[in-house]
């Protein structure tokens, strides 16, 4: 094969490669946004608790604006927040909202030895999303997520990783207008 015709290979090869990895990128760009964006319907669910209780999403936004809070025992960030949302959750008055903590991909065993080790008791709602299928319906990205819904199975608003109190404020603001 003469040099030319190697570069053509070349050339050919490249765009190929470039194509190929754009496609790709738009796909799964394209396909992760999906029923995930503010204004969106949320995507009704139905979890266990660390309790056996069950966690059905569209029975809870009935009454009450719904705060989701995505996290795991290993994420830090997590573990630092989970103190100001029990907070919020304890001293508020509940009845127009209701905060779930959604556990990605760990059992109760974990979850209440996580528990057991913090310096103050946790009275949040601990759902368990073992097998990540919430998780994966509402593309949460990093650990902490969390997502607002309101009484219209809306969702109206969205952050990733840590919260402040203020935010933590902005999301219950939100689901109780």
């Amino acid at each position: 094969m003469n040099k030319k015709a190697r570069n053509i290979l070349r050339i050919t090869i490249i765009v190929g490669i470039v194509i190929l990895t754009a496609a790709t990128l738009w796909f799964n760009f394209s396909s992760k946004n999906q029923s995930t964006k503010v204004g969106d319907t949320a995507i009704d669910f139905k979890l266990k608790t660390t309790d056996g209780e069950d966690v059905h999403l569209y029975d809870i936004t009935k009454d009450k604006g719904v705060i989701l809070n995505f996290w795991g025992t290993w994420c830090k960030p997590c573990r630092e927040e989970m103190p100001d949302l029990n907070e919020a959750y304890v001293t508020a008055d509940n009845d127009d909202f209701i905060i779930i903590t959604v556990n990605v991909s760990e059992n109760s065993q974990q979850i209440n030895q996580f528990l057991s080790g913090l310096p103050e008791e946790i009275s949040l709602p601990m759902a368990m999303d073992k097998d990540r299928s919430v998780t994966q319906a509402y593309n949460v990205g990093p650990l902490p997520t969390t997502i607002a819904v309101d009484k219209n199975n809306k969702i109206v608003k969205k952050q990733e990783y840590q919260l402040t109190k203020e935010d933590i404020q902005d999301f219950i603001n939100e689901v109780t207008d």
